[in-house]
């Protein structure tokens, strides 16, 4: 069964747990660790931000410096504008950082909680 099938059987029969259920509860808590991966996910955000700032600040430089191919106006405010969509992805990426780690906290407090009741890997 899948895990929004088993929620919804016990929503349905609260008092009682069928030991298909039980079965499938106990596997799924055996897995919880393998959640942490997408928890924790897998990039650096902070890395990220700095490969995306050299590039912001790369693309400014050489559209400068090739002056003659570009209309300089037109490339003053596309650069602007790439500035500014720059700020609103590293403050996004700071906040969901911020959010990431208090996720991960929350997980580890659920996993502390079913650990103390259940086996987990």
């Amino acid at each position: 069964m899948k895990i929004k099938e088993l929620l919804e059987a016990l929503e349905r029969e609260q008092a009682e747990v069928t030991t298909e259920q039980k079965r499938e509860f106990v596997n799924a808590v055996k897995g919880y660790s393998q959640l942490g991966e997408s928890v924790y996910g897998k990039g650096d955000l902070k890395e990220l931000c700095e490969k995306i700032k050299y590039m912001v600040e790369m693309a400014q430089q050489v559209t400068l410096a090739e002056g003659d191919w570009f209309d300089g106006i037109t490339v003053n405010r596309h650069m602007k504008g790439l500035n500014e969509s720059y700020k609103v992805f590293e403050k996004t990426a700071q906040e969901i950082s911020r959010l990431q780690e208090r996720l991960s906290a929350s997980y580890e407090d659920i996993g502390q909680g079913l650990n103390k009741y259940f086996d987990i890997h």
